[in-house]
């Protein structure tokens, strides 16, 4: 049940960031990274890694409960398989959170003059 409710949070804050964004395509992202001087373009960036990190939040909560259930099946690469869930749900969980970090950085050089 708790893995369910995770998955339904990190559905909806996706689709709340994504629907109230103003984050460019990914494709344009090492272009604004490249040029950003002003606080709204500080401030899309960080809406770009605000929707990266509930993806990523996403994807891990996806291989947490394929995780789960390769553990609760019988059949016979059931803790293989687990195991690399496993370790892609850390993988995920680590890059929401350095997602989270650099979206918290350009949220705070939007806030600097001349950032």
């Amino acid at each position: 049940m708790r893995i369910a409710f995770t998955s339904i949070v990190a559905g909806i804050a996706l689709l709340s960031v994504t629907a109230c964004t103003t984050a460019p395509p990914a494709r344009d992202i090492p272009e604004v990274v490249a040029t950003a001087n002003t606080p709204t373009e500080h401030l899309q960036i960080a809406d770009y890694y605000a929707q990266k990190a509930a993806s990523y939040d996403a994807e891990a909560s996806t291989h947490k409960k394929m995780a789960y259930s390769y553990n609760s099946s019988s059949k016979g690469q059931g803790n293989a398989m687990a195991s690399h869930c496993n370790s892609l749900q850390r993988k995920f969980v680590e890059s929401a959170q350095e997602a989270r970090s650099l979206e918290k950085a350009h949220r705070e050089l939007a806030r600097v003059p001349g950032g």
